[in-house]
């Protein structure tokens, strides 16, 4: 793709990838691709694109977790990767590279990464081709190529910022949650940020978890959220079997 720093419709992205318009929409109901919604239209940045299609042909990470989550992520809820000891609160407002440099840090505490200066200049990189800030109060910063040796995973390190940062964001507004998504594989990471997306594409659930003032609550919350996802995938699923079992009766 030409420009890096690019955003695509669905035309545009059906084009790019050289699929019909009807199969990116499952792809979107199914959480297989990222994307996020501005003004009720599907909105696709280039380089995630390009990270999603570099994901497809990524090898099979060697952490069990990592595979798991690649054989089979739609099962593999959030909170089995984000822990209450990685949720952090009301970090000094700053910019990006201070902002994301607080994360890093966090996670060098938790033994999750080698080299925090390597990581933060690798996510900075990534920063650089396009902001990973999708929009609606959301960020989900992530490394291109992570590196095994570096990088131990998978894990999300959560950053909520009442007051709002500025992420450079898709929509221009200002950012409250970074999702920072630690992996030694890049099909994992594209695949927990495209399954974030997805989970936090409902309206409200931004201010919901803005409105917590410990881990505890955050934690709760994603289990509840997950919950009811998988109780309503699993009804879908229940009523399209017995409408398929009337059929060839």
């Amino acid at each position: 793709m030409e420009n890096k720093d690019s955003i695509m419709t669905l035309t545009e992205v059906a084009s790019y990838l050289k699929l019909s318009e009807k199969t990116i929409l499952k792809m979107i109901k199914k959480q297989e691709i990222p994307c996020t919604k501005v003004a009720n239209q599907w909105r696709f940045l280039s380089a995630m694109v390009d990270d999603w299609l570099i994901s497809q042909m990524n090898i099979i990470p060697k952490n069990d977790l990592s595979l798991l989550i690649e054989l089979e992520y739609e099962f593999i809820p959030i909170s089995r990767f984000l822990d209450e000891q990685l949720i952090t609160f009301d970090l000094p407002r700053g910019s990006k590279r201070e902002v994301l440099n607080e994360l890093v840090l966090l996670a060098k505490k938790h033994n999750l990464i080698a080299e925090n200066g390597y990581v933060l200049e690798k996510l900075l990189e990534r920063e650089q081709l396009m902001s990973t800030g999708i929009g609606n109060g959301i960020a989900l910063p992530h490394l291109r190529r992570p590196d095994s040796k570096i990088v131990y995973g998978p894990k999300i390190i959560l950053g909520i910022f009442r007051e709002g940062i500025e992420f450079n964001s898709l929509d221009k507004a200002l950012t409250y949650l970074v999702f920072l998504i630690l992996s030694d594989s890049e099909t994992v990471s594209v695949r927990l940020m495209t399954k974030l997306a997805g989970l936090l594409r409902n309206n409200g659930i931004v201010e919901h978890l803005l409105s917590f003032s410990t881990e505890q609550e955050v934690m709760k919350f994603f289990i509840s959220l997950e919950n009811k996802t998988m109780l309503n995938k699993n009804s879908i699923k229940e009523k399209k079997t017995g409408i398929e079992n009337e059929v060839y009766r």
